[in-house]
């Protein structure tokens, strides 16, 4: 079925980076099967824009459904589900305890982990092309590799790259890192009750850059390309409880989930989508 149909929905993103990856094991969790755009990073701005009204990516979107960024994503099929794939739990303290997570996951860690791992990677030319090009339109890979100063130009401001600001994401790696230590320490198998949750999903792919899960579903280089700081980040993040952790999620739940569901339902025009 062609992209954008009402029961085929493509997903629109930059594939390294992390809200894409999220909304790519959310999808997968789900069973939504979906047809991934990947683009370029300033060519995944005017893409999302003509489709959705937005700047913002990833972007899941057809006829009926648009659906902006991994929460967006999660609040409407998580209400749409089969019980058992829920990842919010039913009671009020643990709905509490997830939406903190969120919060401490998705944006701080991920921020943090995105600003350390570029600010070493973008010096990389050679190396990040291929990261921020691959399986986009013809033209967007000729536009990084011939032009590749200014998209990596485009992330350093954006992500406001400094020395100082690397060491101190790195601190806050180190910091985030501690407490989910401290919460596993009790020897529980998920960070909130006993089953699969959003904080487990948003912990994971927040790491991802410093723990290099070999299932991550975007293009990133592997650990003997990675810059020596990066390498020696990876090698202490993995050998924290914390670091194993999120190894674990992505080895146990990553991975040809999506095969074995059925799709929701919620996805065809008959359920009313054209509302939205």
């Amino acid at each position: 079925m062609e992209p954008g149909t009402a029961h085929k929905p493509a997903l629109i993103t930059f594939p390294p980076s992390l809200d894409s990856e999220l909304a790519r094991f959310l999808l997968e969790h789900y069973g939504i099967e979906h047809e991934e755009q990947p683009h370029a990073f300033i060519f995944c701005f005017f893409v999302t824009l003509w489709h959705g009204s937005t700047v913002i990516f990833p972007l899941l979107y057809n006829e009926s459904l648009k659906l902006v960024g991994p929460q967006a994503i999660n609040d409407y099929f998580d209400q749409r589900c089969a019980p058992e794939l829920r990842l919010w739990p039913q009671a009020a303290d643990g709905k509490r305890q997830v939406t903190s997570d969120w919060t401490l996951f998705n944006q701080t860690l991920a921020l943090a982990t995105a600003v350390f791992a570029y600010y070493h990677l973008l010096p990389q030319r050679q190396l990040m092309m291929l990261p921020l090009s691959r399986g986009t339109p013809p033209l967007e890979q000729e536009s990084v590799h011939g032009a590749y100063p200014l998209f990596a130009g485009a992330l350093k401001i954006l992500l406001r790259l400094t020395a100082q600001r690397a060491q101190q994401s790195l601190d806050q790696i180190r910091t985030v890192f501690g407490q989910v230590d401290t919460r596993l320490a009790d020897g529980r198998k998920f960070l909130v009750g006993d089953r699969l949750t959003l904080s487990d999903l948003a912990f994971a792919v927040a790491a991802a850059p410093v723990v290099l899960p070999p299932t991550y579903g975007g293009p990133i280089p592997s650990f003997d390309e990675m810059p020596p700081e990066i390498q020696a980040a990876v090698k202490e993040m993995r050998s924290h409880p914390a670091g194993q952790y999120a190894l674990r999620i992505y080895q146990e739940h990553r991975l040809g989930i999506c095969r074995s569901r059925k799709p929701i339902p919620a996805l065809t025009r008959e359920t009313g989508l054209n509302r939205l």
